[in-house]
């Protein structure tokens, strides 16, 4: 299965291998199974009053790798967390006004959750995108959604697994976003290749 899903991130453009494995597909958890990663984007989709239509798992648990060449490309196993991008202009936009207007809050919090805030202001934000895993706690939805991952650790697929949420302002910026780090694990793997 990795030979042939690093076979097609080498050949394919970014753009079709986002579209084959991340849009067009079951994620790879649900093992081809449609019915109950529909149900399961339902069951979700109402927990944090999200359409499920704009639930999409990303990550290893959607591809069966992971794109990020520093865990070398590694497959989904047992440890792996699950990815999910949720498009919501309305969450994006709270998300956003909150980081921008509470300063004075991340000036109270852990290192690692300044740190995250300070990501957001040099790069997510760009992207159209809340990285919600370090900063949950402290958005405004931020209790109701942690519920949600709690009640999704005790269910099917997603059994005593971390889920991890990102936002996204709206569909495109979920693809821009995925395209160009399809592309950055498409430069990383030629480059592993050439070094090899």
């Amino acid at each position: 299965m990795k030979d042939a899903i690093m076979n097609d991130l080498r050949t394919k453009e970014p753009r079709e291998f986002v579209n084959k494995y991340i849009f067009d597909c079951v994620p790879f958890i649900f093992g081809g199974n449609r019915e109950n990663y529909v149900q399961w984007k339902q069951e979700l989709g109402l927990l944090l009053q999200i359409d499920s239509n704009n639930i999409i798992i990303v990550g290893s648990a959607g591809i069966g790798i992971s794109l990020n060449p520093t865990k070398n490309f590694k497959e989904f196993n047992a440890e792996s967390d699950i990815d999910v991008a949720l498009i919501s202009s309305f969450h994006f936009l709270i998300s956003w006004r909150y980081l921008r207007s509470n300063n004075h809050v991340r000036m109270r919090l852990p290192e690692y959750q300044k740190n995250c805030w300070i990501d957001h202001e040099k790069k997510y934000i760009y992207w159209g995108t809340i990285a919600t895993d370090k900063l949950l706690g402290v958005l405004p939805f931020g209790r109701d959604w942690m519920r949600a991952v709690n009640d999704l650790a005790r269910v099917g697929r997603t059994f005593n697994r971390d889920v991890k949420f990102r936002i996204y302002n709206d569909f495109e910026s979920l693809r821009s976003y995925q395209v160009k780090s399809t592309a950055d694990a498409r430069f990383a793997a030629m480059e592993g290749e050439r070094n090899a």
